[in-house]
Formats: C-alpha cells, structure tokens, sequence
C-alpha cells in the first residue's frame, strides 16, 4: 500500500503544482479580504477529487472549510492549515508579484506559499492519494480543516473554537501544515497589549511648556517606558524542550502619537508584542508591565494599557502515538532523522492541545520567508509533505476504535 500511496502521490505533483499556483492567485490577507473565495476554491477541488467537502461557520465571508476522505466516522488524523496570510508589504520588493503564483527554479512564490497555502495543498491531495486507495485507512477517515483568521493572533474564535463547539473537531492526532521536517511539540506562547499614554497638550512656542510648568509630552514619556520594556531580560527556560527560549518582549511594534508639529503631544499609542515561555503566566507578564510604568516618574503623564489577545505556552504528550509515527514516516520519505523541538512563534496548536489532541504544531512543504518578501515553497517537497501525511494517516488509522 505504500508504494501505491507513493505512486499516487507523484503523479499528483502536477496537478499540486498547478493548484498551489491557483491558491496563491486568491488574495486571502488578514483585515482586508475575507477568505470565502479561497475556501470555495479548496473546497471545489476536493470534490473534484472525490473527497467529501463542507464550508461551514459563524461567519459565511469567513467560513472554515472541512474535507474529508468519508463523510462519517471517527478521525485519526487531523490535517490542518489557516486560509488568511499576512500582508505582502512593499510589492516592489518582492522578485515576483506576491499574488502571482509564479513558478521559476523549482519554487512557486507567492504571500501564504509556506504559510499555509502549500501545506493544505499537499494536504489535499495527502487525502486524495488515501481516497484512491480504499483500504489505506485501517479504521475511520483522515480529515483537513482549513481554518480562517489565524494571522490576527492566534484566537480560534471563527476557526478552531468555532468548530470544537460545534462538535466538528476531533482526532487522534493533528498536524499544522506549515514548514519544515521538525517535529514540533508545542510552541511559546503570547501576550499582546496596546499601551496608551495620556499627556498635556500646549502650544510647542508658549513659555509654560518652556518654563515646565504646562504641557506634558506623551510620545517621549511613551519611548520611556518602551525602553524600560525593552530592557526586561528574564532568563532562558529551563523547560527541556523550551531550553533554547525566553521571555522576550519587544514594545512598539507599531507607534502613533501627536497631532500637528508645534502641538506638545497629549496622547501616543503603542503595541506591545510579548512571547512567553512555560514559566510566564499572564498575570506575571502584567506584574511586571506595571512595574515598568511605575518607573517612568512624569508629571501629568498617566498610563493605561488594553489586553489584544493571548495564548498560552503550550506542549503535547511527547509520549503520544502521534509522534513516534511521524517520525517513522518522516524518516522513511526523506531519509533524514527528524529533531523534536517547541517553535518560537506561537500558532493555534495550543487550541487542539488543550481539546486533549497531541498535536505536531508544524509539518510540511520545504520553502521559506514566510512573513517577509517572496516567499516560496519547494514544489517537489509538496509531493514529499503529502507522503508523509499519508503515511501518518495509514498508521495512526490503525489506532482508530469504532
């Protein structure tokens, strides 16, 4: 069955290829397109492949897509990837159009290629090549969830939540589809603020801000308290797959403040980007925000912050079934022994964690520069992904009851 399964998979790369191509033409970024285009598009082509497909969700622009290799029965393998991206940033940058697709020296580039639309496409077809092969499945039916609105932080809310409390999210084992050949435990997590300072406006020429006794300028008492933040270095974890991770805040990740150039700024904005280790809850987070604000002695300055979102620091079982399968596999398709490790950025692998599925919080096609300028995805590692997805599959399947 393997070599059937392999078999099948290679004479898919083309079709891969194309439609990784079509996926990246979709424009699906976060706050500015909704992702039902792309939904449509994942979820036509699955049953053009004769896998079953439902669009469904508390929001019909925002939908989430299910396919499944059966219409009914328990799950063994979850296969998951989000369909929103980050924006392109400066598309003069970029060598090709970051909605393009284009295809050159073995890559396709494009926004969301390693993030996350090659990987829900070798996904895809990872079902497709099960599909074909009744009997590759020793029990129940393996499934893809292609979820919206991850990139805004991580929440789940129309995506993972939505559907866990809709009785649609189970499985013995589930895999993100990003990049890369590690298998990923678990990831840190974080915690996001925006900081607000309140200060006095006066004219910039009047001798009561001269003198000091009016006026209170809220950008430069805000970079104080950023570079109090910065300074903030909590140790290294001492978690043994955490090891080589802190606590890191970075302040200011977007900035704004003042209103006209002779007007003392009474007001300034700043987000605040703050990635956890397994040691940080966030209560001790918000200890010692506060203490950083009770350093910044101004007058007539007052500090207030918001919490944006959360999400917490989060590991499977290494001892689940889940992970020595993977392995196997990774090691049988590409020939390589694969490390296991916690990622640095956090994803929504916490959400199926904390819904009791062991979870590979990222798994898939080779490429790089996600988040950056042109981004790509090997094409022949899409081909290797799917592989490793069935073979996953076929072997969790075997723990499958009823």
């Amino acid at each position: 069955m393997n070599h059937q399964l392999d078999s099948t998979i290679h004479r898919f790369q083309s079709e891969m290829t194309d439609f990784c191509h079509r996926l990246l033409q979709i424009p699906s970024v976060n706050g500015v397109h909704d992702e039902r285009h792309l939904a449509e598009a994942i979820a036509a082509q699955a049953r053009v492949l004769g896998l079953h497909a439902q669009i469904v969700g508390a929001n019909p622009a925002r939908p989430n897509v299910i396919v499944s290799t059966a219409e009914s029965g328990p799950t063994g393998l979850l296969l998951l990837g989000h369909l929103d991206t980050v924006p392109p940033g400066d598309e003069s940058r970029w060598t090709f159009p970051p909605f393009s697709g284009a295809i050159a020296d073995g890559r396709i580039y494009g926004r969301g290629a390693v993030d996350t639309k090659g990987g829900m496409t070798a996904a895809l077809y990872a079902l497709a090549a099960l599909a074909h092969h009744p009997g590759s499945l020793a029990a129940g039916r393996a499934q893809l969830l292609c979820v919206p609105d991850e990139e805004s932080g991580a929440t789940g809310t129309l995506g993972i939540r939505w559907l866990a409390a809709n009785g649609l999210l189970n499985g013995l084992g589930a895999i993100y589809a990003y990049s890369g050949d590690q298998i990923i435990l678990g990831h840190r997590g974080l915690v996001r603020y925006r900081l607000v300072c309140e200060g006095q406006a006066i004219h910039t020429g009047s001798s009561e801000w001269q003198d000091g006794t009016a006026g209170a300028n809220a950008v430069t008492a805000m970079a104080s308290l950023l570079l109090e933040l910065e300074r903030l270095q909590p140790p290294y974890s001492t978690h043994k797959y955490f090891a080589p991770y802190r606590t890191i805040f970075t302040p200011g990740t977007v900035i704004s403040g003042g209103s006209s150039i002779n007007v003392v700024p009474d007001r300034c904005e700043a987000l605040l980007d703050i990635r956890i280790t397994p040691e940080y809850n966030i209560t001790q987070v918000e200890d010692l925000l506060l203490d950083s604000i009770g350093k910044i002695n101004r007058q007539r300055v007052k500090f207030h912050y918001e919490l944006l979102n959360h999400a917490p620091a989060a590991i499977s079982d290494e001892n689940a079934p889940l992970f020595g399968i993977v392995e196997a596999a990774v090691r049988q398709v590409k020939g390589i022994e694969p490390e296991r490790a916690v990622a640095g950025p956090a994803n929504e692998g916490y959400l199926l964690i904390e819904q009791g599925i062991p979870t590979v919080c990222g798994l898939g096609p080779s490429g790089a520069n996600a988040h950056s300028v042109d981004e790509y995805v090997e094409i022949k590692s899409l081909a290797e992904a799917a592989l490793i997805y069935c073979l996953t599959a076929q072997q969790l399947s075997t723990l499958v009851k009823g």
